[in-house]
């Protein structure tokens, strides 16, 4: 029997990362989202779920209210069921408030895949759980009834190949679609209020790849980042969140670092500026 996970998040791309790295790690487990506490509990209403990661800071209900309401229900005590607290919210006072409220455990952003897993393995430990977590997917989870789990993963960019995607429909069969493409875009990007010179060496839509020398501040995955590009004398300034950092060199204390992008960013107007960029490299 697979194990049921609800995340809680008013924010999309920490949903999506979230479920990004479950589906990886732990490939039969089911997955449900929610964008605040009113939403969470309709699902735990109609759904008995097996564990609860849950943002703090949320509209209409926050974190801290949902976990409370959780542990008044007869099915989501703390003796069974895992609730985790996923937040930047990491003073003592409000660690404090969420242990005698019934927290399983506390994980602060930003945090790094590995983190997460870790926190997961061991509220799972904690009930039991750790088999029906680690389970193997079932074969037949692309046969019908499986289709969409196994999509979810294609949208969200798990195991990308590296080479361009060839379309099968709607195109010319002959001819590649081009999703991401290789350029040196001299730029200025922020993190933490810092600005940095930065290129951009690969660009999509929905993402950028660049290099930055950083000698104190390094960007924290999850964290916020703030990218000028410019077409047609306009700059733009486009919000993203870090999805990952890696050093350029093979050594710890290396200056230079590799960080890849992902859109934040939701409007049309700003999807029309990236669209014609993009277009024009």
């Amino acid at each position: 029997m697979s194990l049921k996970v609800l995340i809680v998040d008013d924010a999309s791309f920490t949903r999506d990362l979230i479920s990004r790295t479950l589906r990886k790690q732990f490939p039969a487990v089911e997955i449900e989202d929610a964008v605040n506490g009113r939403k969470a509990q309709q699902l735990l209403n109609k759904t008995k779920f097996d564990m609860i990661l849950c943002d703090w800071e949320m509209p209409e209900m926050t974190g801290l209210e949902l976990l409370k309401w959780c542990r008044e229900q007869p099915t989501y005590k703390k003796e069974d069921v895992p609730f985790v607290m996923i937040t930047s919210r990491g003073d003592k006072s409000h660690v404090v408030e969420a242990a005698q409220s019934g927290v399983t455990d506390y994980l602060g952003k930003p945090f790094s895949g590995e983190q997460l897993v870790s926190k997961i393995m061991s509220a799972a430990k904690k009930h039991g759980l750790e088999k029906r977590l680690t389970a193997k997917a079932p074969r037949n989870s692309t046969a019908p009834g499986g289709i969409q789990s196994a999509s979810i993963d294609v949208l969200m960019g798990a195991n990308k190949s590296s080479k361009p995607v060839e379309a099968t429909k709607f195109t010319n069969p002959d001819a590649p679609v081009v999703t991401v493409k290789d350029v040196k875009i001299p730029t200025s990007v922020r993190f933490e209020n810092k600005q940095f010179r930065c290129m951009v060496i690969q660009f999509a839509k929905k993402e950028a790849t660049m290099l930055i020398k950083s000698d104190d501040v390094v960007p924290q995955v999850l964290g916020q980042a703030v990218l000028d590009l410019e077409h047609k004398g306009t700059i733009n300034r486009l919000n993203y969140y870090v999805q990952s950092v890696a050093t350029t060199e093979k050594k710890h204390d290396s200056t230079f670092l590799t960080v890849v992008l992902s859109l934040i960013d939701q409007d049309k107007e700003k999807e029309d500026f990236i669209t014609q960029l993009f277009n024009s490299l």
